[in-house]
């Protein structure tokens, strides 16, 4: 089967996996990326930077892929270089361009990741009966919602007959939004972000401290975090709550700035530096108000972090309480604080998690050859 998967650099922590596992199981896959100004700095794919005249380039072009290149077949592998990074003249050819490079490999799938840019509506539409697209957010988040997000969500199913959800539980409400049927709607799991793996681990954190990561957003819902452990630090002098991100403080720094409890990393981390953090933090703290699902959960579990979030999007789904972590619900300090207390003065129980996290990341519907499998089934429908 010959595979054209098209996404941005800000999923490629699960797209390699999944390029991996479809490559071993015999499969043609060719990735075309999207770069842009604005999307150079991103996961696994980190743009020095990029070609000032728009158009395709091959991917060898790029250092950044240097050290994915027995991950993905740098031959198949192009980048749809966007050196304006707005819709305009452009990005119409731009889209002239990879319309040329698609239709030379002759797709039996084209695969999408998340909602597409505008001009590439006009792909899905071309391939629409062998075209998906993989729905990452089937909900906007709190806080970020725009109008131009509202017009692709509203023309997406007209020319997009089948998607993918990574989540289950909002099914119904993906449908009811989207106005699709449920008999366009498929399902495959998000595996552990196992590429991470692939870094030697370096020691960048030191002491005994839990972790959260990502970029900063009010849902994220640190300030909830914050004060939970405010209330129970007293008995775990020696622990350390880290916040490592970029974007707007959306919590009161100052208040904690001089308590000796919290450590503050106010950018983003690399590849690197995330898995030494993770790999050392006790667990990992996602206090999510609201969700739909996390590439922070499966980053923590490839590392064999246990995870503590609230019970909001698939996190329910991903998370086993008391094996792999401990859910609790969204915007409530007094259980938060008791589950933060659990697994500070439980050794026993985060040994016995990190174990059960290795075990499924080896075998199960969470392992990257499972989930290549069901969208190999996906594809055939």
């Amino acid at each position: 089967m010959r595979i054209v998967l098209l996404s941005i650099p800000s999923f490629a922590d699960c797209d390699f996996p999944l390029i991996k596992a479809l490559r071993e199981s015999g499969h043609e896959v060719f990735y075309i990326v999207r770069v842009a100004p604005y999307l150079m700095k991103s996961t696994l794919l980190d743009f020095d930077a990029i070609e000032p005249v728009s158009g395709i380039y091959p991917a060898s072009r790029y250092p950044a892929f240097e050290p994915w290149k027995e991950w993905l077949d740098l031959d198949k592998c192009y980048v749809s270089n966007d050196a304006v990074g707005k819709t305009g003249l452009a990005s119409w050819r731009l889209y002239k361009a990879e319309k040329k490079l698609i239709a030379s490999l002759r797709p039996d799938v084209l695969h999408y990741e998340n909602i597409p840019f505008i001009f590439h509506f006009l792909h899905l539409f071309r391939y629409r009966k062998k075209a998906l697209c993989v729905i990452h957010d089937p909900l906007p988040h709190s806080g970020e919602v725009s109008l131009r997000d509202s017009l692709k969500r509203r023309i997406l199913p007209r020319v997009c007959h089948k998607f993918v959800l990574l989540n289950r539980l909002q099914t119904e409400a993906f449908c009811r939004r989207w106005r699709v049927r449920r008999d366009r709607v498929f399902f495959a799991e998000l595996g552990p972000y196992t590429c991470y793996t692939r870094f030697g681990i370096q020691p960048f954190l030191t002491g005994r401290y839990f972790l959260f990561f990502g970029r900063l957003s009010p849902y994220k819902g640190v300030d909830y975090a914050l004060e939970a452990f405010d209330r129970i630090h007293h008995r775990f002098p020696d622990v350390r709550f880290v916040i490592a991100g970029a974007g707007p403080v959306c919590f009161d720094a100052g208040k904690y700035a001089d308590r000796g409890f919290v450590e503050f990393i106010h950018r983003y981390l690399t590849v690197e530096e995330i898995a030494g953090a993770v790999s050392s933090a006790l667990f990992v703290i996602c206090p999510y108000t609201d969700a739909t699902q996390s590439g922070v959960a499966q980053t923590a579990f490839a590392l064999s972090a246990p995870v503590l979030s609230t019970s909001v999007g698939n996190f329910p789904q991903v998370v086993e309480e008391g094996k792999t972590g401990l859910l609790v619900p969204p915007k409530d300090v007094d259980a938060l604080s008791a589950a933060l207390s659990r697994l500070l003065s439980d050794e026993a129980l985060l040994r016995s998690m990190r174990e059960n996290i290795e075990e499924n990341n080896r075998h199960g519907a969470h392992s990257w050859t499972a989930i290549a499998e069901k969208y190999l089934e996906i594809y055939g429908k």
